[in-house]
């Protein structure tokens, strides 16, 4: 799985970087097509991109919030055999859904409220 994201004036993807656990997973981030760093260990060479320390911060605070939804929706995948688009197809309330990823996966609730289709007067955030 790769998915790529914009950040300010950056182009970079998040790669899968093991399987499928209960524990947080890791993703590569590639920035033209280079591997810099993963969500977990950052990016040593970050002065080679960045002009600041707090710039990089930022950066890698957006790219492990697309982490974490990436995780949630394929471990939501592993779990109920759907694309989480397609969480209306199981007879469960986004809370009972929510509940059972946090309980078996350890995805936090706010995390799968991002992620999970809502009514039209909803408005999902995570941030």
């Amino acid at each position: 799985m790769t998915k790529q994201l914009q950040y300010k004036n950056i182009t970079f993807s998040l790669s899968q970087a093991e399987e499928i656990g209960n524990h947080d997973m890791s993703f590569g981030i590639y920035i033209n097509g280079e591997l810099v760093g993963s969500t977990i260990y950052g990016i040593p060479e970050w002065e080679k991109i960045f002009s600041s320390e707090e710039e990089k911060d930022a950066f890698m605070y957006a790219a492990d919030i697309e982490a974490h939804k990436e995780e949630a929706r394929m471990k939501f995948e592993h779990e109920f055999g759907l694309a989480v688009e397609q969480a209306d197809q199981l007879e469960l309330s986004n809370d009972e859904i929510a509940e059972i990823m946090e309980e078996r996966w350890s995805i936090p609730h706010q995390v799968m409220s991002a992620i999970l289709p809502t009514s039209s007067e909803s408005v999902k955030s995570f941030v």
